[in-house]
């Protein structure tokens, strides 16, 4: 099975990071090759699910999570100094730990999701086979049958989502102007062993809410 050390990122590819802060902390690295590609790498979480579905924190302090996101962004970037996507509104503004601070996302909630679903629909997220919190938050997401009141928006349901908040900031931060019309090259050398080695049980064919229509 393939394992971090066998990942090796080639030079053209971006490794980007995305964090939601509060009470539970989420966040994930990802790497996204020329072609758009999305390769979720990392998650951290402070909590986890238990087997009805509900959240508990898992004892893990702030200084902890912020070590453990830090450490992992020097080892992917090879940089001491990182930066992760965030809400604008996080209480998190100046910190810095471990080489890493974060850097206010101003899209909001509904267009980072947008962006994200299209990443999704076209097949462009991978999931390396060592996550597990990022793939059942995928197979959560879902959205209301009727638009907000007053707003008109079908805005995506905030519960279960911190590490996935994380990924719709990457996501955001990297739109591609139309899937839709570009073509996926062959994968080969790295691309390709990430590839055969993701996770596939994230994608549910025919959910609307994920954009598989």
């Amino acid at each position: 099975m393939l394992t971090k050390k066998d990942i090796r990122i080639p030079r053209d590819w971006e490794i980007v990071g995305g964090a939601d802060t509060g009470t539970f902390m989420g966040g994930c690295i990802a790497a996204i090759d020329p072609n758009y590609e999305l390769y979720v790498l990392e998650e951290f979480p402070n909590y986890r699910y238990t087997g009805d579905g509900s959240i508990e924190l898992i004892g893990m302090t702030v200084g902890e999570w912020f070590k453990a996101f830090g450490t992992a962004m020097r080892f992917w970037t090879k940089q001491a100094k990182n930066y992760a996507w965030v809400d604008a509104n996080t209480t998190f503004k100046t910190e810095v730990s471990h080489g890493l601070r974060f850097k206010m996302n101003k899209k909001d909630l509904e267009l980072r999701t947008e962006i994200t679903r299209e990443y999704n629909r076209n097949g462009r997220i991978h999931l390396m086979p060592w996550l597990s919190v990022i793939p059942y938050e995928l197979e959560e997401a879902h959205f209301p049958e009727t638009e907000s009141a007053g707003t008109g928006k079908y805005r995506r349901l905030k519960e279960k989502d911190h590490c996935l908040d994380g990924l719709e900031h990457i996501c955001s931060r990297r739109p591609h102007p139309d899937f839709e019309n570009s073509t996926k090259r062959e994968k080969t050398g790295i691309a390709k062993l990430i590839e055969d080695n993701t996770r596939q049980d994230h994608v549910r064919q025919g959910d609307p809410h994920l954009g598989q229509l």
